[in-house]
């Protein structure tokens, strides 16, 4: 059962209409609006940060001040709809997964929409993995995600298995995007009570993203991709997250696979409420946690 607190917030969301923030960037062209697109005040108290370019972008790495490196190397891929940067929640997570965990994280800031397509991500982050993979083993490397991240994490996962070159240990996907067509019929039952995002937003900047490939590419839309011999994929969904239908889709096809998969759905939780301050975003971060250090 959700908490109170969720319950709050969830009806506050409502009030707001956060649905149409979306809609209303790609009208106005303000893409950047919440940017946070270097480390944060916080991360940068509490973390030793590292900041180097590849293809003209900024790459991250930051590691703790306090704890003892664990060994493990997270390649951490944000979120944003493909059309943003950083957001200040992301350095406070990071912080925080760096400083519980004693893990590295590479975070880099890829080209995305309008600007760019994801011809040029890929080309910068598999330039990226290909430098990590020379560094670190393949034991103590991690995919991580959120939201449009996820799904970029998971399709990279899949290209490196495409052209057999070694997989990270886990894949840990947050409110991932898996499918940037929305095609799949379930989402509309979602549509009417997700707070935080909408279709049609969305299906625009997926089709900015793709630029002139098909949507449906498994890099571009990973549901339709191979989940064989991948790195062990966990997965963080909410019953009110619009991207819910494909996360259950993604558990659905790893069973008729058998692929084992970690699957965590926490009722009445909208996107992206693993960043947020409420109870049941505590217990999903200690979660993730675990999952680094095992």
């Amino acid at each position: 059962m959700p908490s109170i607190q969720s319950k709050l917030f969830n009806r506050l969301l409502g009030l707001v209409n956060r649905r149409e923030f979306l809609r209303r960037q790609f009208a106005s062209g303000q893409f950047s609006f919440f940017n946070s697109p270097e480390p944060s005040a916080v991360a940068r108290r509490n973390c030793h940060i590292r900041k180097s370019t590849l293809n003209n972008r900024n790459v991250f790495e930051l590691s703790s001040k306090n704890r003892k490196a664990s060994g493990t190397h997270v390649l951490y891929l944000h979120g944003g709809a493909y059309a943003s940067s950083f957001l200040t929640f992301h350095w406070k997570f990071l912080s925080e997964l760096v400083n519980k965990t004693g893990c590295i994280v590479t975070a880099p800031d890829f080209p995305f929409a309008p600007h760019h397509t994801y011809k040029d991500s890929f080309d910068m982050v598999d330039k990226l993995y290909r430098q990590l993979a020379s560094e670190v083993d393949r034991a103590g490397m991690v995919f991580m995600g959120d939201s449009s991240g996820g799904g970029f994490a998971l399709a990279l996962a899949q290209k490196l298995q495409h052209e057999h070159l070694p997989q990270p240990s886990r894949i840990i996907l947050i409110s991932p995007w898996l499918d940037i067509t929305l095609g799949n019929p379930e989402i509309e039952h979602v549509n009417g009570i997700e707070p935080f995002l909408g279709i049609k937003g969305l299906r625009e900047m997926g089709r900015l993203y793709a630029g002139d490939t098909d949507p449906a590419h498994y890099l571009l839309s990973p549901i339709n991709g191979c989940l064989d011999n991948l790195g062990k994929i966990s997965v963080f969904t909410g019953t009110k997250d619009i991207l819910v239908s494909d996360a259950r889709k993604l558990k659905h096809l790893a069973g008729i696979k058998n692929v084992e998969i970690n699957y965590y759905e926490y009722e009445g939780m909208a996107h992206a409420w693993v960043f947020l301050n409420l109870p049941e975003s505590k217990k999903a971060r200690h979660q993730i946690m675990e999952l680094v250090l095992n």
